[in-house]
């Protein structure tokens, strides 16, 4: 028989987060690093402990000494500290522990409002389906949870659960925020949303609204402001703003780089957004005819935002979710439930306190733990994480290794974008063409790339006589790449590793000499 003590450990949550938290350590074991980015931003936060900040770019040849800084510095710090403890198992268990717990806490809401655990799961399960397809060992994972807090206490605020003060908590909350990912601004937009609809609404004298005088409308405009002050708290100052503008400002990142354009059906990811999105409208129909509280329409913000970036959906994701714990007891679904007598429709109790977390916590910490002494048990210790040979060349890292050891340091090596973060992490002493830092090179390189990569593989030849490279690294892809064409069938390169994502090459000097070949 369970102990009374124990049992009242055993909380929904507590299951919910332990599901959660399996099988998302067993759904991203690889896929968690599928994103070249996750490699470079590791080197990134080791750079920093030893050497400190940077201020120009350390890895490439073609922009050696244009300036370059770690806007996501905090996030990579971390990672590299992650790294440095357990490798990518302690990567991947910061992520895992980070979704899971965010997702536990927003299901711990939607109970807390009313829904039945199992519909609050259904619920949180479609919520993490939907925006699955951006989760990466990335900083921007920070974004996502901070995004879902911030969200969660406009709520708060706006229902009186909270008081303003609260709000003003996010002050230094975006201070850190800032220092983690530049999502920052998405938090500061959504924060000034808010702020700006109760104010009209206060203006008008129609709705409801939580400012009720002109003393607190002050009090929340001057928040708003602090906020937007936040990202000029940052080692780099302005630098740190002109980056973020050079990011969000790129056309060629939204032509080319696949997260940075809009939404489309055709994909397994449009196709699963669009249906959450129509799940929120359903949701949100359901208030009707009462007119919806300012923060209940926040997450149709994020929901068009989402189409014109699908890196937007997984923020929609969560703002949607910790709304709808808000108005669910507010709709007609919850009221048809509840005249049923349908166990799914529960009366709102908001405060369900923290019992849950003790589980969860010696969880994490028996396998961190394990993970630090370099103990193997399968997802519990070490040797659990690893790089996904559909997605990573992999094949390449042996003789990509021993190359680096051949060679002095800052040798040059030609990659493609996707193979940069990937040499970065396993050769450092090398000096890459390029990686997916798209911020550093600007539009018209990265359109010269790729109409070289696709339409003129022939113009290589006068990037290794400019930079003096004699090896290439590129993916090998389902459909073959001309680049990667070219050089297996010109006289001038010969493979020296071939695996089933990617080859390395070695130019040749005596042309005939390898036509005799």
């Amino acid at each position: 028989m369970i102990p009374l003590s124990v049992r009242r450990l055993l909380r929904p949550e507590t299951f919910f987060f332990l599901l959660c938290w399996v099988g998302l350590m067993a759904k991203f074991r690889e896929r968690a690093f599928n994103d070249p980015g996750a490699f470079w931003h590791v080197k990134v936060g080791e750079r920093i402990l030893h050497d400190g900040f940077m201020h120009t770019d350390p890895f490439t040849y073609t922009f050696a000494g244009q300036t370059w800084i770690p806007q996501q510095w905090g996030g990579e710090v971390l990672m590299a500290l992650a790294h440095m403890a357990g490798g990518l198992d302690t990567l991947l268990l910061g992520m895992v522990t980070l979704l899971a717990g965010l997702f536990t806490w927003l299901f711990s809401r939607l109970v807390g409002g009313g829904m039945h655990p199992v519909l609050a799961a259904v619920v949180c399960g479609f919520a993490l389906f939907a925006g699955a397809y951006h989760f990466y060992a990335r900083p921007h994972m920070a974004t996502l949870a901070l995004m879902a807090v911030t969200m969660a206490w406009i709520v708060d605020f706006e229902s009186g659960r909270r008081s303003a003060w609260r709000l003003f908590a996010l002050i230094p909350l975006f201070i850190i925020w800032t220092n983690l990912h530049g999502g920052v601004l998405g938090g500061t937009l959504t924060l000034g949303l808010a702020v700006a609809g109760w104010g009209i609404l206060f203006l008008i004298k129609r709705g409801y609204t939580p400012i009720k005088t002109w003393r607190k409308a002050f009090l929340l405009v001057g928040i708003v402001m602090a906020c937007t002050l936040t990202p000029f708290i940052n080692p780099f100052g302005m630098e740190m703003l002109r980056t973020w503008q050079r990011i969000v400002g790129s056309n060629a990142m939204k032509e080319f780089v696949s997260e940075h354009q809009p939404l489309s059906i055709a994909n397994t990811s449009g196709q699963v957004t669009v249906a959450f999105g129509a799940f929120y409208l359903i949701m949100l129909a359901g208030v009707l005819p009462r007119l919806p509280r300012v923060s209940w329409l926040i997450p149709l913000v994020w929901l068009v935002l989402t189409f014109q970036g699908i890196r937007q959906g997984p923020l929609f994701s969560v703002v949607a979710v910790v709304v709808l714990a808000d108005f669910w007891p507010q709709t007609m679904w919850y009221r048809l439930l509840k005249k049923y007598g349908d166990s799914l429709a529960n009366e709102p109790s908001y405060d369900r306190g923290r019992r849950w977390l003790p589980i969860p916590i010696g969880l994490v910490l028996v396998v961190f733990v394990l993970q630090l002494l370099g103990v193997h048990a399968s997802m519990f210790g070490r040797g659990w994480a690893r790089l996904d040979a559909k997605h990573q060349p992999v094949e390449l890292t042996n003789e990509l290794r021993l190359y680096a050891a051949s060679e002095p340091n800052g040798t040059r090596i030609f990659n493609d974008a996707n193979c940069g973060g990937f040499i970065v992490y396993h050769a450092p002493s090398l000096k890459i063409f390029m990686d997916d830092r798209f911020e550093l090179y600007g539009d018209a390189w990265l359109r010269d790339y790729v109409k070289i990569v696709y339409s003129e593989p022939e113009r290589i030849e006068e990037w290794a006589d400019r930079y003096g490279f004699d090896r290439a690294i590129v993916q090998v892809e389902p459909e073959r790449l001309p680049l990667e064409k070219y050089l297996s069938e010109s006289p001038r390169w010969e493979v020296v590793v071939r695996g089933n994502r990617g080859a390395m090459f070695r130019r040749v000097t005596d042309v005939k000499q390898a036509s005799a070949r």
